[in-house]
């Protein structure tokens, strides 16, 4: 009995649906546009600026597959070598937009509901795409070099930086949707939740304080960047070296503002910083004639604007977000410190070997501290002038004067007087003798002055000049008297 017990239990557990423990449809669909959709973009568009490039020039097809693959390392900031020559400055503007769209993706992939493994997924996702199509082209560009002169870059330092692009756009995308619970979970404090609004807003002033100062620095050069741009010849060579330009416009303006915190940015034997600069070779680009021609001018210093005004709004926007002085500062020193990371990070990545001119570069370690440094102490001293000032009693008015006392209201019926002899009541009618009595209210004000005690014996005509000790401005109407006598 037991036996056909347990076999009808094992077949009923058989028939039962399983738990998948695999993503639905749905989540493969969606796992697949995270792992795919940028990196097939990129690989388009590579495919087609090639084609274009190859067909403008006169050039047969056959490297076309080498130049793809190229295009999707340097877009990676992955070091190449073109021709026997190093090229490990890339452009920073193609890596930008592709860390935004990364980050977009994962970041619509993801909800609040969204279940921790399933954010795993997403994230293995972002990395399994791009390190496939990275294997791919590691292959292709060992291919062509037999037909080009591209040499198949270090197959450990490809795989490492396109993974760390994409796994910091992927980390990024996956924090702003996750910021609220991931603060709740770890059980961090609540002004931590806060601080994503003031660190974008101080990355957005710090690199449009950059722009501006390359801006400022091209129109006072538009001569020799003109110059430059005629050096292309024709109008392919002209456009070439504008979008060339365009795609190094970051990597100008992060060494702008390095300049513009106090480091130092060079590019082969030329160097700039606020107090001195050394001339050097350049190649022939348009936006290179934003470096100074001359030595460096004192009027430069004001260059320092860009961290100091960051970091007055650094804190004023801490402050406003919390009374505690103590808490501002804490958020000011938060972001800075972030801040300060990131300004290393980038200054690393948008330096490198330029051939024969040698290394582009900026100080990173002093770009990163002084970015820290002007962020968080001026950041701490605005937070802290904020927070007084929200603290600070408001100045007190005059006291108003005292209110007056209530005024009394009084009824006083008087006694009937003596019937004056020059007056004459009207008759009333015999049957109903009625006497209206008119009750008139005497207004008065209360007298502290007022006897305690009334002497029993005065009349009522003392009584009411008692009550009236200080001027009172009333009128007593007495009630007529009876039917006979006179009425006052």
């Amino acid at each position: 009995m037991s036996d056909l017990l347990n076999r009808e239990t094992r077949r009923a557990a058989a028939r039962a649906p399983r738990a998948s423990t695999g993503p639905t449809p749905d989540q493969s669909r969606m796992l697949a546009a995270v792992a795919f959709k940028t990196s097939g973009l990129v690989v388009v568009i590579a495919t087609t600026l090639a084609l274009v490039t190859l067909v403008s020039a006169n050039s047969d097809l056959t490297g076309t597959l080498g130049a793809i693959a190229g295009s999707w390392f340097a877009v990676h900031l992955v070091p190449l070598s073109i021709g026997g020559a190093s090229l490990g400055v890339a452009p920073l503007l193609p890596t930008l937009i592709i860390g935004w769209s990364v980050a977009r993706t994962v970041h619509h992939a993801v909800d609040s509901d969204t279940d921790r493994r399933v954010l795993r997924w997403i994230f293995a996702a972002s990395m399994a795409g791009p390190l496939a199509v990275t294997a791919i082209a590691l292959a292709v560009a060992k291919d062509a070099s037999t037909v080009i002169g591209l040499s198949s870059p270090n197959a450990l330092v490809a795989f490492s930086w396109v993974a760390g692009v994409h796994g910091a756009a992927s980390g990024t995308g996956l924090l702003f949707a996750c910021w609220d619970s991931v603060v709740i979970r770890r059980g961090l404090p609540d002004w931590v939740r806060a601080l994503v609004a003031p660190f974008v807003r101080v990355l957005s002033i710090l690199a449009a304080g950059g722009a501006a100062v390359v801006l400022l620095a091209l129109l006072v050069s538009w001569e020799t960047a003109g110059a430059l741009l005629e050096s292309g010849g024709d109008v392919v060579g002209m456009l070439g070296l504008t979008v060339l330009s365009v795609l190094y416009l970051p990597n100008i303006v992060i060494g702008a503002l390095a300049v513009a915190t106090g480091s130092t940015a060079g590019f082969g034997e030329t160097s700039v910083s606020l107090f001195s600069t050394t001339g050097g070779p350049l190649p022939p680009l348009p936006i290179l004639a934003v470096l100074p021609e001359g030595s460096a001018q004192t009027i430069w210093v004001v260059m320092l604007v860009v961290p100091i005004g960051a970091g007055l709004l650094l804190g004023r926007d801490c402050a406003i977000r919390s009374a505690d002085i103590q808490v501002a500062v804490s958020s000011v020193w938060v972001v800075a410190a972030a801040a300060g990371a990131l300004a290393a990070l980038l200054g690393y990545a948008a330096g490198g070997n330029f051939g024969t001119f040698g290394t582009v570069e900026v100080t990173v370690w002093s770009f990163g501290l002084l970015t820290f440094a002007w962020l968080a102490v001026v950041g701490s001293a605005s937070a802290a002038f904020v927070v007084w000032r929200r603290a600070e009693p408001e100045p007190t008015r005059d006291d108003p004067a005292p209110t007056p006392v209530p005024v009394a209201e009084l009824a006083i019926e008087p006694a009937p007087s003596e019937p004056d002899p020059s007056e004459t009541a009207p008759s009333e009618p015999e049957d109903d003798e009625q006497t209206e009595v008119v009750e008139d209210v005497v207004e008065a004000e209360v007298v502290d002055d007022v006897p305690a005690e009334m002497p029993a014996a005065e009349e009522p005509d003392a009584i009411v000049e008692a009550a009236t000790a200080e001027p009172l401005d009333a009128e007593v109407v007495a009630p007529p008297g009876d039917r006979d006598g006179p009425a006052r």
